[in-house]
């Protein structure tokens, strides 16, 4: 029997969809801005297991963009946050934290019970975001990523057989965890064309300066977009774009 809260999803997905998700585990992998709205998003569709890592706390700064940061989440781990947010939405939700973050000791640990992969590690956490993709390859799965571009969003899906993550961004498939230490996901891997407003000076500029500027619509679009192909992926009604290609939406 579908739960009252879930009633509403009825029509747009069948009973029988609803209880696939309330039986489905999504790993996420950062739970910040991608990570925090995907996570709220999945809730409310029903999704039954979520396995959350993020090393970091929240701070003032946060609360501009990030699902979880509110001025009473200050300070606090941002894996309890938001898992305390998640039970406020559903307390019969089955919730398992990594607080010392994704790595490459413990990755494989982190996507094997999972039936989804998310990356929303921190952008000047590549190394991390490597270990994750080699981690779900490993076990099969399909990992997907999004990136706010100010008003805008791109989404990429890569899949277990497809174009890896160090290939698509021209690294050697082989290289060490260890020597991508300090390497960064290169700004134009996730869009054919950015914003007017991020010149590549400006992107050097805030590269250099190690914070990027960015807003709250464009941290929920792409969760919007991220959760829709997720969902109608892992129910079987239509495949996400799987990278080289891209799903791609700007406003200027």
């Amino acid at each position: 029997m579908i739960k009252e809260q879930f009633i509403r999803n009825l029509g747009i997905m069948t009973e029988e969809e609803i209880q696939k998700l309330h039986r489905t585990t999504i790993a996420i992998a950062g739970c910040g801005c991608i990570g925090g709205f995907s996570a709220g998003l999945l809730a409310r569709m029903g999704i039954g297991t979520f396995i959350l890592a993020d090393p970091d706390v929240f701070d003032v700064s946060n609360i501009n963009r990030q699902c979880a940061a509110t001025h009473h989440t200050v300070g606090q781990k941002k894996v309890d946050a938001l898992k305390n947010h998640l039970l406020s939405i559903n307390p019969y939700l089955e919730i398992i934290c990594y607080a010392n973050g994704v790595n490459e000791e413990n990755a494989e640990a982190f996507v094997n019970e999972a039936d989804y992969v998310i990356d929303a590690i921190d952008y000047f956490a590549f190394p991390e975001a490597v270990s994750l993709h080699r981690a779900t390859r490993k076990k099969n799965l399909f990992v997907t990523t999004a990136v706010a571009l100010g008003f805008g969003t791109s989404v990429l899906t890569f899949s277990p057989h497809g174009v890896k993550l160090e290939e698509y961004i021209g690294l050697p498939e082989d290289i060490s965890i260890k020597d991508l230490k300090g390497q960064t996901f290169p700004p134009a891997g996730y869009s054919q064309s950015l914003p007017a407003y991020a010149t590549e000076d400006k992107l050097t500029e805030w590269l250099s300066n190690g914070t990027i500027p960015t807003i709250s619509v464009g941290q929920a679009l792409g969760p919007g977009v991220l959760v829709s192909q997720l969902v109608l992926h892992v129910l079987g009604r239509k495949k996400p774009p799987i990278v080289p290609e891209s799903y791609q939406m700007q406003f200027e």
